[in-house]
């Protein structure tokens, strides 16, 4: 695995929200910094998952692609929860997982989507800082 990151992946129930949050980096004083990202927003199909993955074939998806997950909040329910996969097999150079602490509240509530903004452009942009640590909360 390389230290470049590609883009990101977000999980199935809240493509809408990093849908809503792109359209707000390009359409804000934050155009800029996005397009110096330059990340690619990937879907699922483009990296070969069926919908109902399991949350461990995306984790492995993403660190293999070098994505970084985006995601809502999540449990150790099962062998395959996210919670689990990230206690059993994440490594010092695994990508994190970034997650929305209230991923309806930034549909609904313009002031929170702004700051999880800049917290996920903050994120994004050294991510490499974070390799390793498993799961990030977002704000």
């Amino acid at each position: 695995m390389g230290l470049t990151m590609r883009g990101v992946l977000a999980d199935n129930n809240v493509e809408g929200v990093l849908r809503t949050l792109v359209a707000y980096f390009r359409h804000s004083e934050w155009h800029d910094f996005w397009q110096q990202l330059n990340l690619h927003v990937a879907t699922f199909e483009e990296v070969g998952l069926p919908r109902d993955a399991s949350d461990r074939d995306v984790w492995l998806a993403c660190q293999k692609n070098e994505l970084v997950l985006i995601t809502a909040n999540r449990n150790a329910d099962a062998p395959d929860s996210l919670e689990f996969v990230l206690r059993s097999m994440n490594l010092q150079e695994s990508l994190p997982v970034l997650t929305f602490a209230d991923s309806k509240r930034v549909r609904d509530d313009r002031a929170y989507l702004e700051l999880v903004g800049i917290r996920l452009l903050e994120r994004l942009a050294e991510i490499d800082l974070y390799r390793g640590s498993g799961r990030i909360y977002l704000p």
